[in-house]
């Protein structure tokens, strides 16, 4: 495991350890990633020949998760993917646009609320974006799909390591 990738998991990690948190996350952070994309998908990068945001974002996720942890970014990649390719068929599902970002911008909010319930009542701390926007955006997906592994038994001993670390990391931020 890469120092980066550890550093990574372990700053997030110490953000997010008491269950009820990991829950909220664990449901509204894919959903964050998904609106995100499907707001994304209608911007088409212009002289691209079709190219939208959510597409160059999308890569950007990827390859940034290939280079952070290469067999977890393989998992990852047909997820992305299917998460890219359902928000572009938003668009063409039905003509009522209005109500479709109504929808989005909706699941949005109230996901970023529900994470900030989550950190006030759940975790007792405020939220990693507070300390890291970058990893708020780009790195939190990635933290949730290896919950995700954790949750069903991969990458077990990366899991026992990085938990050390997090706890080490919660009991120095509270002395």
């Amino acid at each position: 495991m890469s120092e980066a990738l550890k550093r990574e998991l372990v700053f997030y990690g110490s953000y997010h350890s008491d269950a009820v948190n990991k829950l909220i996350h664990a449901i509204c952070v894919p959903l964050l990633l998904w609106t995100g994309q499907a707001m994304l998908a209608p911007l088409e990068i212009p002289h691209s020949g079709g190219v939208t945001a959510c597409t160059v974002g999308t890569a950007i996720y990827a390859l940034y998760y290939l280079y952070l942890h290469p067999p977890m970014g393989l998992i990852s990649l047909p997820i992305l993917a299917t998460m890219g390719y359902t928000a572009h068929l938003y668009w063409s599902a039905v003509d009522m646009v209005e109500c479709k970002w109504t929808l989005l911008v909706g699941i949005h909010v109230v996901s970023w609320i529900a994470q900030f319930i989550g950190h006030g009542k759940f975790e007792g701390r405020r939220p990693a974006l507070m300390d890291s926007l970058l990893q708020a955006f780009l790195t939190a997906p990635f933290f949730v799909f290896f919950e995700y592994c954790f949750f069903f038994g991969l990458f077990q001993d990366l899991h026992h390591e990085v938990q050390r670390e997090v706890y080490k990391e919660i009991a120095r931020k509270r002395h």
